[in-house]
């Protein structure tokens, strides 16, 4: 299937199952001894996990949880960062209106697969997106815009701040998910490996949000985007010519994978996880050249030698 043509999901009869934990938490309306019962009963185990796990405030049912929980949600700093977000967050509508569509053409293309609910919470800094087996988790207060004054306090570098915007949220919702369905397999072990494995991951957040842009799926500026493009043979040229593509030594690779300010070794402006866009670039090749390959057959696919074997892959001038 072609990453340009839209799939049909006028006939999917789906509706995102959206709550919102941040506000039923922080909401001053009953003691915590009676609410965390009900958040209990409401939200299963992803509020088990959230509790025990994620906050790390005690065991579901341990008497003294409604004060651990007391504690947190009274904490200057984490009651100030609820107030931003439902300040900043009043409605999600958008956001969940492309969330599930995203989901519907999931559903079209794996109809086995589960569709996760969706829960809203505010984890104090920690995560942006946490799963369980039925549940996608997304902090809010990661989403609050790059100049927001507690990233500056906490010390996030740049980089990360500028992926901390509102427009992230479908993306790596979507994502969040399909990396946990589609998890990297054991024989990962080359520099190949892993770039065809993100350009699968890439490759298929095209199919599901076919109209979010390609600087958005992969967490660029449009300049360090740009600056991709300009330079994509110079740094295919730079894996060919320094025998990247097959090492199995991370230490040779991890700084075209890995998330910071720019790849090392390449000009300033570069942006990081350059390997990362190659990889999407050769996926994109491969299926532009084998049109007929469904995707789950890409995705089970593990022969990354033979996918840029059979991609007719050239880069750009």
């Amino acid at each position: 299937m072609d990453s340009k043509k839209e799939i049909d999901i006028s006939t999917v009869d789906f509706k995102l199952d959206a709550k919102r934990l941040d506000k039923e938490l922080f909401a001053l309306d009953e003691p915590m001894s009676s609410k965390i019962p009900k958040l209990e009963a409401n939200y299963g185990t992803f509020f088990k996990r959230y509790t025990e796990d994620m906050l790390n405030l005690g065991a579901i049912g341990d008497p003294t949880l409604p004060s651990a929980y007391k504690q947190f949600v009274y904490d200057t700093d984490i009651n100030k960062v609820a107030k931003d977000v439902s300040k900043s967050y009043p409605d999600l509508s958008n956001e969940n209106s492309e969330i599930e569509n995203g989901f519907k053409r999931y559903s079209v293309l794996f109809p086995e697969k589960t569709i996760p609910s969706i829960v809203y919470i505010i984890y104090g800094f920690t995560y942006k997106i946490a799963t369980t087996e039925k549940t996608i988790g997304i902090g809010l207060d990661m989403y609050m815009g790059a100049s927001y004054s507690y990233y500056n306090a906490l010390q996030f570098p740049e980089f990360r701040k500028q992926t901390m915007e509102r427009v992230f949220i479908p993306t790596d919702v979507l994502k969040g998910w399909i990396t946990t369905e589609f998890e990297k397999p054991d024989s990962s072990k080359t520099f190949l490996d892993e770039i065809i494995y993100e350009g699968k991951m890439l490759y298929l957040l095209d199919l599901l949000l076919p109209n979010t842009p390609d600087e958005i799926k992969i967490g660029y500026t449009k300049n360090q985007l740009q600056w991709c493009q300009q330079n994509e043979m110079a740094m295919w040229g730079h894996f060919v010519n320094e025998k990247l593509l097959f090492s199995k030594i991370k230490g040779e690779y991890f700084k075209f994978i890995n998330p910071g300010p720019f790849t090392a070794g390449f000009d300033r402006k570069s942006p990081a996880r350059t390997g990362i866009w190659l990889g999407w670039q050769i996926v994109k090749s491969y299926m532009e050249s084998n049109p007929e390959t469904p995707i789950l057959d890409l995705i089970k696919n593990n022969d990354a030698q033979g996918i840029l074997n059979s991609s007719n892959y050239k880069p750009k001038k």
